[in-house]
């Protein structure tokens, strides 16, 4: 399962969507995307969190997956389409979302943008 930001987020916050994404990925493998390190540093700094701690918690509990070059291909493609769409899409979901589509994983968000994409499980 690949954790978004949104899901991390919540995660962190310890809401009852953190809860639930807690019972979803507790006893199995999670992933995270290095988008979502960028992400969570921002999120970090705006809402005064402790970054390094929460980074460093995020990489405790899932496995951080790089950015490949075909990664990036597939996410540029994703990209346009869903911008020609007329989708509210940014380039970094698109980089989250064609990393879980490489790694063969489903994505866990909270993120109502992912609801069409099928490896998307949205709470």
């Amino acid at each position: 399962m690949l954790l978004d930001s949104s899901a991390w987020i919540d995660f962190i916050e310890g809401n009852e969507k953190g809860r639930k994404i807690r019972q979803i990925i507790e006893g199995q493998d999670s992933f995270t995307s290095l988008a979502t390190i960028a992400e969570l540093t921002q999120w970090c700094l705006k809402n005064r969190r402790e970054e390094v701690a929460t980074i460093e918690d995020v990489k405790r509990i899932s496995q951080i997956l790089p950015l490949t070059e075909t990664i990036s291909r597939v996410a540029g493609r994703m990209n346009y389409e869903r911008k020609k769409a007329g989708k509210k899409w940014g380039m970094m979901d698109s980089i989250i979302a064609s990393t879980a589509q490489v790694y063969g994983l489903k994505i866990l968000t909270t993120d109502n943008g992912f609801r069409d994409l099928q490896e998307a499980q949205v709470l």
